[in-house]
Order: C-alpha cells, then structure tokens, then sequence
C-alpha cells in the first residue's frame, strides 16, 4: 500500500508541475559530461582511490549544480589512460542540487555516476517552480525522470511523505453575447 501511496505521490507531483511548466532538465542529464569541483581543500588518496575536497565544495556538470561542505570522488585508473574514471561522488552536509528546472536539499547525497541515479538523505526537500516535496530519502533516476521519495520519521510526524502543489490557474472562455 505504501509502494502504491509513494507512486501515485511521484505521479501527482509530475502530472501537476509537467501540465503548466517545463519538463525536468535532469531527466536524460549527461552524466559523461565533465565535472568541474571547486574547493577550499583537496586530499588525494591515491591507492584508494579516493578524492576528498573539503569547504564550500561545488560541483557543477552540464547544467546542473551540486554543493556540499565536503565530498568524497571515488575513481579507478587504468594503466595507460591519462584521466581516472570516476564512478561515484558522496556529499555531506548542506547538500544542494540545483538546475533550472528545480532545486533538492538534505543533509547527504550520493551521485552514483554509473547507474546515473542521484540519492538524497535527511530533511529532503523537492522542489519544482512552486511545487514542494518533503521526506527523508529522495532517489532521481537520471535516466527516466523518475522521482522516489520515502516519508520523514520525527517526534511529532508520522513518517509521511508531505507535499504542496500549486495548482495552475484556468482562464474563463470569453463570453458570447446571445442576439
């Protein structure tokens, strides 16, 4: 039942914010474009192949956006070939995804390169012109455009999903004069 209540939420939320605006610009978004990360600090740990940059950390890949306070780029290299291939990056803390179309913040995010599926963690919020998502755990298939939020346990929630959708006003048919 749960399954079915994240669905047709995701559905809604789409069906709503696709009728009036723009498509998802992340939907189909080209994750073989390069990735330009900016930093305070970087530390590279070669034989694990791992880079961690550190303070005000963005990340910007086409026309989308990823900030953090540190990150973690995991990358293999293969002999012979000047550039590491990058699989996978990790955020944590105040992590925003931002592109034209809309804008998703938690409290981490993992951008699996790979599978091309982007996950965000605590405190989500989705959102889309005026169109609001909250939850805990938020997958974006870049593939698809598909969006899977989980609810939010806390204190004085139930663990639902919340949403607030704006819903887009409809213009009167002129009226006619009858002779």
């Amino acid at each position: 039942m749960m399954h079915f209540v994240k669905s047709l939420l995701a559905i809604t939320f789409f069906a709503v914010s696709n009728s009036a605006y723009a498509q998802s610009i992340l939907k189909s978004h080209d994750t073989y474009q390069p990735l330009d990360i900016t930093a305070e600090r970087m530390e590279i740990k070669q034989k694990e192949g791992r880079a961690i940059f550190k303070g005000a950390v963005k990340v910007v890949q086409g026309k989308m956006v990823l900030s953090s306070e540190t990150l973690t780029v995991f990358y293999t290299t293969v002999e012979g070939e000047d550039k590491p291939s990058i699989s996978r990056l990790d955020a944590q803390g105040s992590v925003t995804l931002v592109s034209a179309t809309e804008s998703l913040s938690g409290d981490w995010s993992v951008y699996d390169v790979d599978q091309r599926l982007i996950t965000i963690g605590g405190n989500v919020i989705f959102k889309q012109n005026d169109n609001i998502l909250k939850g805990q755990r938020l997958e974006f298939d870049l593939v698809s455009g598909l969006a899977k939020l989980d609810g939010q346990k806390s204190e004085t929630g139930d663990g639902r999903v919340r949403g607030t959708f704006n819903v887009p006003k409809k213009e009167d048919p002129p009226k006619t004069e009858k002779p």
